[in-house]
């Protein structure tokens, strides 16, 4: 019998013996005291007698109320909603760990404890850009820079739960030669190294990859050997073109780039042509110029100051860099700006950010640079694409 059905049944045995032991004493009572009262109260005692069993069946049930609400579990609350809300990027501290492996540089970071491990992602920098520059400089890895574009992006992955690897060509633009000891086969060796033997528990997740430039190239190159989930090439068009057969199983690919790169665009419309002809899912995202300002120049280079900031355009204004609405008239590689900047002497004793700020130009052009500004975009391409 149930314990708790058991608990009320008794309340309503003993209930039901203490209400027949009182109306037998009642009625002895009454039987003693029927000489003794006056013949005028016998009717009004009469009335009070018959409300008795009323008042009776009352109170027993008040007490088989009682009973149950006693004895019954209380209901449990509801649940709370479980939520995997990605973590504040701006929140990340950047901390990589830095080892060589097959003649390449190696970093990585896990995303913070809180985090829960979503994706193992791969990162390929582009010609003379190191690994070094998708982290900032930190007690794990001293010489790293953190390049606007790429620290955002590195920071926004550990935030949505995504393990970062990022891998330094060994020249200083990427190798596609094939062999035993290719960067294709030690790159391929590094990833599973990684997520096997280093962290185990990156074994089941899904892998990404994101390559710019010559790191776009070889990327799409090892996406025939290494199984991702799914990639992002930036600004380069793959090699696709050249590849003799697009292998069954080819993960999806999202092309980022800059239109204003007119050869390049098309280049890219044919690859994802090609692409699609063998039913791989494409996608592409256009990423457009802008007008430069200091407040885009102190939001995006840590350590610029506003003030430089405003000096640094008003520069490009005085010497004609930019045209009448603030656009620039040829990237930041080609823009003499710190040269103009240190005549004008509004630059800061020491300053080291000209790698920064040349970036941000070549964003703000947009002919040919890494950009972190599609991230949303680009991480929510990897999260469609989780079960390839």
């Amino acid at each position: 019998m149930n314990r708790q059905c058991s608990g009320v049944d008794e309340v309503i045995i003993s209930t039901s013996k203490l209400s027949i032991a009182q109306v037998t004493v009642d009625k002895r009572r009454k039987e003693a005291n029927q000489a003794l009262v006056p013949a005028s109260s016998m009717g009004r005692r009469r009335e009070g007698l018959s409300l008795r069993p009323a008042v009776l069946i009352a109170s027993t049930c008040a007490l088989l109320l009682l009973a149950t609400a006693l004895l019954l579990p209380p209901r449990p609350s509801p649940p709370r909603p479980l939520t995997t809300a990605p973590a504040d990027a701006a929140a990340v501290r950047l901390d990589a760990r830095v080892t060589r492996r097959s003649g390449n540089e190696v970093l990585w970071q896990l995303p913070p404890p809180s985090t829960p491990l979503r994706a193992a992602l791969f990162a390929a920098p582009g010609c003379t850009i190191r690994a070094t520059d998708f982290f900032d400089a930190s007690p794990g890895c001293p010489r790293c820079a953190g390049l606007p574009e790429e620290r955002r992006f590195t920071r926004a992955a550990l935030g949505r739960g995504y393990a970062v690897l990022a891998v330094s060509s060994r020249a200083e633009c990427w190798s596609l030669d094939e062999g035993k000891g290719s960067e294709l086969a030690a790159v391929e060796s590094i990833i599973r190294w990684w997520t096997t033997e280093e962290f185990p528990q990156l074994a089941g997740l899904p892998l990404v990859g994101i390559g710019a430039s010559s790191g776009g190239y070889f990327l799409s190159a090892l996406a025939a050997r290494v199984k991702f989930s799914s990639v992002a090439v930036m600004i380069i068009e793959g090699v696709y073109g050249t590849m003799g057969d697009i292998p069954a199983g080819y993960p999806p690919a999202l092309f980022v780039h800059m239109p204003k790169d007119a050869e390049r665009a098309g280049l890219v419309a044919d690859n994802m042509g090609k692409l699609k002809a063998k039913r791989v899912d494409v996608r592409e995202i256009r990423c457009g110029d802008f007008a430069v300002s200091a407040e885009f120049l102190a939001e995006r280079v840590p350590g610029l100051t506003r003030a430089v900031a405003d000096a640094l355009v008003d520069v490009l204004r005085r010497k004609g860099f930019v045209d009448e609405e603030g656009f620039l008239k040829k990237d930041g590689r080609s823009t003499p700006w710190k040269k103009a900047a240190e005549e004008a002497k509004v630059l800061p004793e020491g300053f080291h950010l000209e790698r920064h700020v040349t970036e941000e130009l070549n964003v703000a052009y947009a002919y040919h640079e890494f950009t972190s500004l599609k991230n949303t975009e680009i991480f929510e391409w990897f999260e469609s694409h989780m079960n390839h």
